[in-house]
């Protein structure tokens, strides 16, 4: 006589298949879809520190969402400031020109737009600086400089700077 089979899925060749629950995915998955963002083979935001804490389960997609938000929030703001770029590999190449006259059609549609970067960042500052500051340094540190939170209290203070973000861009659609 025969063993019985235990109830489960089976592949082709009769063999129960190993699943795992669709939510989670294994760390070594995780990590291939980490190296193939920084190898260009995927999106890019998955290379990034706020991607990696999403994939590995330390922030909701909400959380998640709010943070790319903020860092193009960020970056908008930087430019209108004229902040310092990024460094990045000289070009060969330059592009020439020069700002466009603020009198001008195009120079008022850029200094709108800057403004509203200036709107836009002032007022999530404020919403995350409402949190706590120690939450305001973790947001800043995670989704625009890239790094790590160094420990429990500094993931539960971006959690709840994302949350307090999430929250107040989510009251802005309606």
């Amino acid at each position: 006589m025969s063993r019985r089979k235990v109830l489960a899925h089976r592949e082709p060749n009769g063999k129960p298949q190993r699943t795992r629950p669709a939510e989670l995915m294994s760390p070594t998955e995780a990590r291939r879809l980490m190296d193939a963002a920084r190898t260009g083979l995927k999106d890019p935001v998955w290379g990034t520190t706020l991607g990696w804490l999403h994939l590995s389960g330390k922030l909701t997609t909400t959380q998640f969402a709010a943070g790319k938000r903020w860092a193009e929030v960020a970056a908008e703001y930087s430019a209108a400031c004229q902040g310092p770029k990024q460094p990045h590999t000289a070009k060969l190449d330059p592009e020439g020109g020069t700002p466009p006259d603020p009198d001008s059609l195009q120079g008022a549609r850029e200094a709108k737009g800057h403004t509203r970067a200036l709107h836009r960042y002032i007022g999530a500052l404020e919403v995350i600086r409402r949190t706590g500051e120690a939450s305001a340094r973790a947001v800043a540190a995670t989704c625009e400089r890239g790094s790590m939170p160094d420990g429990a209290d500094s993931l539960n203070n971006l959690r709840r700077g994302l949350d307090a973000l999430a929250t107040w861009w989510a009251g802005d659609r309606k």
